[in-house]
């Protein structure tokens, strides 16, 4: 291990901190000059689109005809579903492709030294370095679509873009995978949605082989008209955010810029509700963000979400801005979650992390845990997007003798009553807010009467001091100590008391760069170096209460350099690449808590996506990981010398390709792989945060073969297998 030259370090003992029970909101510094380059930079993203399709005239690869003509029952059965008020609202419904296409990229891509016919769309170079595919899919009088690739794998520095009536959505690439190897692109309006990826040339040499299948498409339709009678309901109280000032609802100017319209995909169901983001106590600037469990439940939703930003009106009543024209993001990670009725506090919450903070000017909400903070008689105001429409207002009156819903009792769930326009489909997810903006609870629904509008439809919000206990370890950990200020670059971990920066030197081809952050939990964290799914280095910092001990381990054989900021104390460290790519442990890197009073707790896990071409017959488990598009079964067991437990690894699924196991507790990370098929050969390479006696077993689903992989007690060592099984 490389480490630095000790640093005297002063011992500051600090207070307990008191659980926090409410903060205030937190607005980024707005530098106009930083928001200009931010906004050219996405706008030359977009516009490096190859925009095949359109460009060469590609036929559709894949054509469905009218929904009303092929697709009735499903037409009805969405318009049913959200005029009997369930929950949430639908706005589009998957249709399977009659034939499904295969897209391969491969070698066969370099031969198109122009333009070529290549798997029902078009091979283009277009650069010297870099091909590209384009294909598209028509859906006769579709209002908007969105397209499902399954079995996708990609290689590093791939970008995709979709194209419909009017705008580009893109670039997005593998963070959008889910757990089972797809991808939802995002939404684009009409009736074509033209897709090009464009991957680098080097990436397909040899017998490299990568792809996917266009398989579904989702049609969206505009709810407002296909729901007849309630789009005509909710017109009669709908009331436009921006005809209503800061008299009306003191933070309305903060809270415009912190909800967004969100759409996602669940179970073949297109869904439509509303979220908004929260402030953490160290005004970090984590993207959190606030939504309702019906909403979104899964990871696999998480993923597929989509959100949409200032999407309000120019002035009161005015035209509602072109979707095409507003910021968006795509992506979030699944942190808690629980539904109405599961007991224990249950508030139906969802709370997620966007892969990606919000382009432009955006407000972190505030929230208030305390019970007494909405008493009967207390105004409670919001800001959601019903059925597809620009911002909405609405006031309501907290009122705990209002008649009980089913399965949403109160202190789980907030009552009021309607005083100023009425909520409905769509706006589900959408904070209940006292008058200063803080969050005090996510709109479930209502009762009391079928017309939204009716003075007898009361609203009911999930309590948000009832699900403050699961959300606290994100936003508002306990004993919160140190500056750390967590960004792309910079993990923080042990309650921001450790700044964790990374630098990579590639020694192959002279290229070098700054780690870049994938949070996991408030004692581990992982960084990429230049491709998001593939996980370079892991770090763990664990207090042993007189000692902090610092773990790292390598998926990596580049050149690095990891430096760890102690900012109680003031001391740093920094460690490098080890003999046998091992990481290692630092045993006495920093004083404990018992010295500086830092107590550390879980942040959550994150996840992102990833896939092979090759799909295996591995069935996750609770002792077994899948990867590569479950080729290959993982299984770890493991025994502790100091005390003779032992037991079955627990594992994590990170992308398609990386995973992690736990042994005993949730919150401590063991052992960390990864699995990369280089189209000649697949490679394992596993790093290890433990020195406990393991063997990691791999089997190749396909190929029938098993590997073992032993690690004797009191050995802290991982392993590169760059062989380990054919293509």
């Amino acid at each position: 291990m490389n480490r630095s030259l000790p640093v005297v370090a002063f011992a500051l003992l600090l207070p307990a901190a008191a659980m926090a029970q409410r903060v205030g909101p937190y607005r980024p510094h707005q530098d106009p000059a930083a928001s200009r380059a931010e906004a050219a930079a996405l706008a030359r993203a977009a516009a490096e689109a190859p925009h095949i399709a359109e460009r060469y005239g590609v036929a559709p690869l894949a054509e469905l005809g009218d929904a009303t003509v092929e697709a009735p029952a499903r037409l009805e059965a969405l318009r049913v579903w959200n005029e009997t008020h369930h929950l949430p609202l639908h706005n589009g419904f998957a249709r399977p492709l009659p034939a499904p296409r295969q897209v391969e990229l491969d070698s066969g891509l370099l031969a198109a030294s122009a333009v070529a016919e290549h798997a029902g769309g078009l091979a283009v170079q277009t650069a010297l370095d870099k091909v590209a595919w384009g294909g598209k899919v028509r859906v006769a009088n579709a209002w908007g679509l969105r397209l499902h690739l399954a079995r996708v794998s990609l290689p590093a520095g791939t970008r995709l873009w979709v194209h419909g009536a009017g705008y580009t959505a893109g670039p997005f690439g593998r963070e959008l995978i889910d757990g089972a190897g797809g991808l939802w692109t995002p939404i684009v309006r009409g009736d074509e949605a033209a897709l090009d990826v464009e991957l680098p040339a080097a990436a397909l040499a040899g017998n490299a082989r990568f792809g996917f299948r266009v398989d579904q498409v989702m049609e969206l339709v505009d709810v407002g008209t296909v729901d007849t009678a309630v789009g005509k309901a909710a017109l009669a109280c709908n009331l436009d955010a921006s005809c209503f000032g800061t008299s009306d609802f003191p933070a309305i100017d903060d809270v415009r810029h912190a909800v967004a319209a969100i759409y996602f995909v669940d179970s073949g169901e297109g869904g439509q509700c509303t979220g908004e983001l929260l402030n953490d106590t160290h005004n970090s600037g984590i993207p959190y963000l606030l939504t309702a469990n019906h909403c979104i439940s899964t990871a696999s939703g998480a993923t597929s979400l989509e959100a949409f930003w200032d999407y309000y009106t120019p002035s009161c009543n005015g035209p509602a801005p072109s979707m095409g024209s507003l910021p968006r993001t795509n992506g979030a990670t699944l942190l808690a979650t629980a539904a109405a009725g599961n007991g224990g506090g249950a508030s139906d919450y969802t709370l997620l992390r966007l892969l990606s903070a919000p382009p432009g000017q955006r407000v972190f909400l505030g929230w208030n845990a305390e019970a007494s903070a909405t008493v009967d008689g207390t105004l409670l105001y919001r800001l959601s997007h019903p059925l597809g429409l620009p911002q909405n207002f609405v006031v309501t009156k907290a009122d705990s003798t209002t008649p009980t819903c089913t399965g949403v009792p109160p202190p789980n769930f907030l009552y009021s009553d309607q005083v100023t326009g009425g909520s409905f489909g769509g706006s589900s997810g959408s904070a209940a807010l006292l008058a200063n903006g803080e969050v005090v609870g996510q709109l479930y629904g209502g009762c009391g009467s079928d017309n939204d509008c009716s003075p007898q439809q009361f609203t009911v919000d999930g309590a948000f001091d009832q699900s403050f206990p699961a959300l606290q370890s994100f936003l508002a950990p306990n004993g919160s100590v140190g500056s750390c200020f967590p960004d792309q670059l910079t993990l923080c971990l042990l309650q921001n008391r450790f700044r964790v920066k990374v630098s990579w030197t590639n020694q192959f081809n002279g290229t070098s760069g700054d780690g870049v952050v994938i949070p996991s939990t408030d004692s581990t964290g992982f960084f990429y170096f230049t491709d998001p799914s593939n996980y370079e280095l892991v770090v763990k910092i664990l207090d042993f209460g007189t000692v902090v001990k610092v773990f790292y381990t390598e998926l990596t054989d580049l050149h690095f350099t990891i430096t760890v900021t102690d900012t109680v104390g003031g001391t740093i460290k920094t460690y490098g690449n080890t003999p046998g790519d091992c990481g290692a442990i630092d045993e006495s890197a920093f004083p404990g808590a018992a010295q500086t009073g830092a107590k550390a707790r879980d942040l959550g896990s994150a996840a992102a996506g990833g896939a092979t071409e090759k799909r295996g017959s591995c069935a996750p488990s609770s002792t077994t990981l899948c990867l590569l598009n479950q080729r290959f079964a993982v299984h770890v067991s493991w025994f502790n010398q100091f005390n003779g437990a032992s037991g079955q690894g627990s594992p994590r699924t990170l992308s398609d390709q990386s995973g992690l196991f736990i042994f005993t507790d949730p919150t401590v990370i063991e052992l960390v792989l990864k699995m990369v098929d280089f189209g000649d050969r697949t490679a394992l390479f596993y790093g290890a945060l433990s020195d406990y006696q393991y063997d990691l077993t791999v089997f190749d689903t396909i190929g029938g073969s098993t590997k073992t992989y032993h690690n004797p007690a009191g050995t802290y060592c991982g392993g590169l297998d760059n062989t380990a099984f054919p293509p």
